[in-house]
Protein backbone atom coordinates (compact mmCIF):
# COMPACT_ATOMS: atom_id res chain seq x y z
CA UNK A 1 0.00 0.00 0.00
CA UNK A 2 1.02 3.29 -0.87
CA UNK A 3 0.54 6.41 1.50
CA UNK A 4 -0.27 10.18 0.62
CA UNK A 5 -1.41 12.92 2.30
CA UNK A 6 -2.42 16.68 2.81
CA UNK A 7 -0.32 19.25 4.06
CA UNK A 8 -1.74 22.57 5.75
CA UNK A 9 -2.58 24.04 8.69
CA UNK A 10 -6.13 23.66 9.66
CA UNK A 11 -7.41 21.26 7.97
CA UNK A 12 -10.52 19.99 10.43
CA UNK A 13 -12.94 20.64 7.89
CA UNK A 14 -10.94 19.18 4.88
CA UNK A 15 -13.00 16.17 2.75
CA UNK A 16 -9.94 15.64 0.81
CA UNK A 17 -9.55 11.53 2.49
CA UNK A 18 -12.90 11.50 1.30
CA UNK A 19 -12.24 12.11 -2.56
CA UNK A 20 -9.35 10.14 -2.67
CA UNK A 21 -10.94 7.39 -1.39
CA UNK A 22 -13.58 6.81 -4.03
CA UNK A 23 -10.70 8.08 -6.56
CA UNK A 24 -8.69 5.09 -6.18
CA UNK A 25 -10.89 3.35 -5.71
CA UNK A 26 -11.94 3.71 -9.11
CA UNK A 27 -8.79 3.82 -9.85
CA UNK A 28 -8.19 0.40 -8.46
CA UNK A 29 -5.22 1.86 -6.56
CA UNK A 30 -4.42 0.25 -2.97
CA UNK A 31 -3.49 3.18 -1.31
CA UNK A 32 -4.37 5.47 2.04
CA UNK A 33 -4.39 9.19 2.35
CA UNK A 34 -4.10 10.55 5.45
CA UNK A 35 -4.35 14.61 7.07
CA UNK A 36 -0.95 16.31 8.09
CA UNK A 37 -1.78 19.61 10.41
CA UNK A 38 1.74 21.07 10.13
CA UNK A 39 2.63 24.52 11.95
CA UNK A 40 4.78 26.58 9.56
CA UNK A 41 8.14 25.65 12.19
CA UNK A 42 7.86 22.59 10.59
CA UNK A 43 7.18 22.55 7.51
CA UNK A 44 10.52 21.44 6.18
CA UNK A 45 10.95 18.51 8.95
CA UNK A 46 7.08 17.19 7.40
CA UNK A 47 8.74 17.31 3.80
CA UNK A 48 12.05 15.31 5.15
CA UNK A 49 9.42 12.49 6.56
CA UNK A 50 7.98 11.91 3.54
CA UNK A 51 11.38 10.41 2.33
CA UNK A 52 12.12 8.63 5.86
CA UNK A 53 8.29 7.20 6.05
CA UNK A 54 8.38 6.55 2.05
CA UNK A 55 5.01 9.04 1.62
CA UNK A 56 4.79 8.80 -2.16
CA UNK A 57 3.25 11.88 -2.17
CA UNK A 58 1.25 15.32 -0.80
CA UNK A 59 -1.43 18.23 -1.05
CA UNK A 60 -0.76 21.16 -0.15
CA UNK A 61 -2.48 23.70 1.04
CA UNK A 62 -2.83 27.05 3.03
CA UNK A 63 -0.66 28.20 3.77
CA UNK A 64 2.53 26.64 2.48
CA UNK A 65 1.36 26.40 -1.32
CA UNK A 66 4.23 29.01 -2.28
CA UNK A 67 6.35 28.67 0.98
CA UNK A 68 7.11 25.31 -0.04
CA UNK A 69 8.72 25.84 -3.51
CA UNK A 70 12.35 26.77 -1.97
CA UNK A 71 12.17 23.00 -0.39
CA UNK A 72 11.70 21.59 -3.05
CA UNK A 73 14.20 19.66 -5.64
CA UNK A 74 12.05 20.72 -8.78
CA UNK A 75 9.10 22.36 -9.88
CA UNK A 76 7.38 22.04 -12.89
CA UNK A 77 7.10 24.83 -15.40
CA UNK A 78 3.28 25.52 -15.09
CA UNK A 79 4.07 25.65 -11.06
CA UNK A 80 6.67 27.56 -11.55
CA UNK A 81 4.95 30.29 -13.44
CA UNK A 82 2.11 30.19 -11.18
CA UNK A 83 4.55 30.91 -8.45
CA UNK A 84 1.96 28.01 -6.44
CA UNK A 85 2.55 24.09 -5.60
CA UNK A 86 -0.52 22.43 -4.32
CA UNK A 87 1.03 18.62 -5.08
CA UNK A 88 4.47 16.64 -4.25
CA UNK A 89 5.90 13.62 -5.36
CA UNK A 90 8.20 11.51 -3.21
CA UNK A 91 10.90 9.45 -5.50
CA UNK A 92 13.82 8.51 -3.75
CA UNK A 93 13.99 11.12 -1.52
CA UNK A 94 13.22 13.52 -4.69
CA UNK A 95 10.58 15.69 -3.87
CA UNK A 96 9.07 17.35 -7.14
CA UNK A 97 6.04 19.98 -6.98
CA UNK A 98 3.57 20.47 -9.04
CA UNK A 99 -0.15 22.76 -9.52
CA UNK A 100 -3.22 20.65 -10.34
CA UNK A 101 -5.87 23.78 -9.48
CA UNK A 102 -4.88 24.66 -13.00
CA UNK A 103 -6.15 21.44 -13.74
CA UNK A 104 -9.28 21.52 -11.89
CA UNK A 105 -10.19 24.98 -13.28
CA UNK A 106 -9.81 23.55 -17.01
CA UNK A 107 -12.53 20.64 -16.18
CA UNK A 108 -14.93 22.89 -14.61
CA UNK A 109 -15.17 24.43 -17.80
CA UNK A 110 -14.68 21.71 -20.07
CA UNK A 111 -17.25 19.46 -18.83
CA UNK A 112 -19.99 22.27 -19.67
CA UNK A 113 -18.73 23.61 -22.58
CA UNK A 114 -18.25 27.19 -21.58
CA UNK A 115 -16.32 29.58 -23.70
CA UNK A 116 -13.46 31.21 -23.04
CA UNK A 117 -11.61 32.48 -26.45
CA UNK A 118 -12.40 36.30 -26.67
CA UNK A 119 -14.35 36.22 -23.35
CA UNK A 120 -14.64 39.39 -20.65
CA UNK A 121 -13.13 37.78 -17.65
CA UNK A 122 -13.42 39.11 -13.96
CA UNK A 123 -11.90 37.45 -11.02
CA UNK A 124 -12.79 38.28 -7.38
CA UNK A 125 -9.59 38.23 -5.19
CA UNK A 126 -6.38 38.52 -5.73
CA UNK A 127 -4.69 35.53 -3.99
CA UNK A 128 -3.56 31.66 -5.42
CA UNK A 129 -6.54 30.62 -7.20
CA UNK A 130 -6.86 33.78 -8.59
CA UNK A 131 -3.70 33.97 -9.86
CA UNK A 132 -4.36 29.97 -11.26
CA UNK A 133 -7.32 31.25 -12.58
CA UNK A 134 -5.70 33.78 -14.53
CA UNK A 135 -3.15 32.57 -16.14
CA UNK A 136 -5.80 29.50 -17.40
CA UNK A 137 -8.12 31.88 -19.19
CA UNK A 138 -5.20 33.87 -20.32
CA UNK A 139 -3.76 30.41 -22.02
CA UNK A 140 -7.53 29.74 -23.64
CA UNK A 141 -7.52 33.16 -25.26
CA UNK A 142 -9.48 35.20 -23.01
CA UNK A 143 -10.01 38.74 -24.76
CA UNK A 144 -9.17 40.72 -21.09
CA UNK A 145 -8.63 39.53 -17.49
CA UNK A 146 -9.37 41.89 -14.43
CA UNK A 147 -8.89 40.40 -10.87
CA UNK A 148 -11.06 42.87 -8.34
CA UNK A 149 -9.31 43.61 -4.95
CA UNK A 150 -9.77 45.68 -2.03
CA UNK A 151 -6.01 46.79 -2.48
CA UNK A 152 -5.93 46.96 -6.22
CA UNK A 153 -4.33 50.65 -5.88
CA UNK A 154 -1.47 48.42 -4.54
CA UNK A 155 -1.68 45.69 -7.03
CA UNK A 156 1.19 45.12 -9.97
CA UNK A 157 1.56 42.57 -12.51
CA UNK A 158 0.44 41.67 -16.03
CA UNK A 159 -3.41 41.59 -15.24
CA UNK A 160 -5.74 44.80 -15.17
CA UNK A 161 -7.43 45.59 -11.47
CA UNK A 162 -10.04 46.69 -10.23
CA UNK A 163 -11.73 48.24 -6.40
CA UNK A 164 -14.71 46.09 -5.81
CA UNK A 165 -16.33 49.93 -5.81
CA UNK A 166 -14.80 49.94 -9.51
CA UNK A 167 -16.67 47.16 -10.40
CA UNK A 168 -20.02 48.43 -9.81
CA UNK A 169 -19.85 50.09 -13.27
CA UNK A 170 -18.05 46.95 -15.42
CA UNK A 171 -19.65 44.19 -17.27
CA UNK A 172 -18.46 40.98 -18.79
CA UNK A 173 -18.81 37.76 -19.67
CA UNK A 174 -17.54 34.93 -17.30
CA UNK A 175 -17.46 36.34 -13.16
CA UNK A 176 -15.20 33.84 -11.08
CA UNK A 177 -15.06 34.12 -6.77
CA UNK A 178 -12.18 33.01 -5.91
CA UNK A 179 -12.27 34.45 -2.44
CA UNK A 180 -13.72 32.43 1.03
CA UNK A 181 -16.83 34.81 1.06
CA UNK A 182 -19.44 32.62 1.32
CA UNK A 183 -17.97 29.97 2.23
CA UNK A 184 -18.90 27.92 5.37
CA UNK A 185 -19.93 28.61 8.09
CA UNK A 186 -19.77 32.57 6.72
CA UNK A 187 -23.05 31.16 4.31
CA UNK A 188 -24.80 34.34 4.26
CA UNK A 189 -22.56 36.81 2.77
CA UNK A 190 -22.01 37.46 -0.58
CA UNK A 191 -18.97 38.89 -2.62
CA UNK A 192 -20.65 41.59 -4.32
CA UNK A 193 -24.49 41.78 -4.84
CA UNK A 194 -26.78 40.82 -7.07
CA UNK A 195 -26.85 43.82 -9.50
CA UNK A 196 -22.96 42.94 -10.19
CA UNK A 197 -23.89 38.94 -11.45
CA UNK A 198 -26.29 40.90 -13.72
CA UNK A 199 -23.81 41.95 -15.95
CA UNK A 200 -22.05 38.65 -16.46
CA UNK A 201 -23.19 35.64 -18.28
CA UNK A 202 -21.50 33.23 -16.53
CA UNK A 203 -20.99 32.86 -13.23
CA UNK A 204 -18.11 30.04 -11.25
CA UNK A 205 -17.88 29.99 -7.43
CA UNK A 206 -14.75 28.14 -6.53
CA UNK A 207 -16.31 27.36 -3.02
CA UNK A 208 -18.09 24.07 -2.38
CA UNK A 209 -19.60 24.38 0.88
CA UNK A 210 -22.11 25.02 1.02
CA UNK A 211 -23.02 23.33 -2.57
CA UNK A 212 -25.06 26.84 -2.83
CA UNK A 213 -23.61 29.60 -1.97
CA UNK A 214 -25.26 33.17 -1.88
CA UNK A 215 -23.72 34.12 -5.00
CA UNK A 216 -25.10 31.03 -7.10
CA UNK A 217 -28.24 31.27 -5.63
CA UNK A 218 -28.55 35.11 -6.77
CA UNK A 219 -27.00 33.68 -10.26
CA UNK A 220 -29.41 30.88 -10.32
CA UNK A 221 -32.18 33.59 -9.71
CA UNK A 222 -31.03 35.51 -12.63
CA UNK A 223 -30.81 32.55 -14.85
CA UNK A 224 -27.19 32.70 -15.06
CA UNK A 225 -25.46 29.84 -16.21
CA UNK A 226 -23.23 28.72 -13.27
CA UNK A 227 -21.45 26.43 -10.69
CA UNK A 228 -20.02 25.77 -7.94
CA UNK A 229 -16.05 24.44 -6.79
CA UNK A 230 -17.19 20.87 -6.67
CA UNK A 231 -15.43 19.71 -9.98
CA UNK A 232 -12.52 21.96 -9.70
CA UNK A 233 -11.50 20.68 -5.92
CA UNK A 234 -12.45 16.80 -7.75
CA UNK A 235 -10.57 17.83 -10.66
CA UNK A 236 -7.55 18.91 -9.19
CA UNK A 237 -7.28 15.59 -6.88
CA UNK A 238 -7.50 13.24 -9.91
CA UNK A 239 -4.81 14.73 -11.54
CA UNK A 240 -2.43 14.82 -8.37
CA UNK A 241 -3.30 11.10 -8.29
CA UNK A 242 -2.28 10.66 -12.15
CA UNK A 243 0.99 12.54 -11.10
CA UNK A 244 1.83 10.16 -8.08
CA UNK A 245 0.50 6.95 -9.67
CA UNK A 246 1.12 7.65 -13.31
CA UNK A 247 -1.92 6.74 -13.88
CA UNK A 248 -4.37 8.32 -16.76
CA UNK A 249 -7.95 8.53 -15.63
CA UNK A 250 -10.55 7.51 -18.64
CA UNK A 251 -13.06 9.96 -19.83
CA UNK A 252 -15.36 7.32 -18.58
CA UNK A 253 -13.75 7.56 -15.53
CA UNK A 254 -13.60 10.82 -15.28
CA UNK A 255 -17.51 11.16 -15.89
CA UNK A 256 -18.06 8.22 -12.99
CA UNK A 257 -16.47 10.39 -10.08
CA UNK A 258 -17.85 13.85 -10.97
CA UNK A 259 -21.52 12.43 -10.57
CA UNK A 260 -20.61 10.39 -7.54
CA UNK A 261 -19.50 13.62 -5.64
CA UNK A 262 -22.46 15.84 -7.48
CA UNK A 263 -24.85 13.03 -6.28
CA UNK A 264 -23.63 12.46 -2.92
CA UNK A 265 -21.78 16.08 -1.65
CA UNK A 266 -24.37 17.60 0.26
CA UNK A 267 -21.93 20.40 2.17
CA UNK A 268 -20.16 19.81 5.42
CA UNK A 269 -23.17 21.82 7.79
Amino acid sequence: MRFYGLFGQSLAHSISPQIHRKIYEVAETEAAYKIFEIEPNRLKSALDAMTVLDIRGANVTIPYKETVIPLLDTVSPLAERLHSVNTIKQVNGHLAGFNTDYDGIALTFNQRNWRVKDQQVVLLGSGGASHAAAHYFKDQGARSICVVSRSAANQEGEWDYLTYDQLRTQSGDILVNCTPIGMYPNVEASPVDKDVIQSFQVIFDMTYNPVETLFLKWAKELEKESTNGLDMLVGQAMRSVEIWEDHTFTPNQVSQLLAYFRENWTGAL
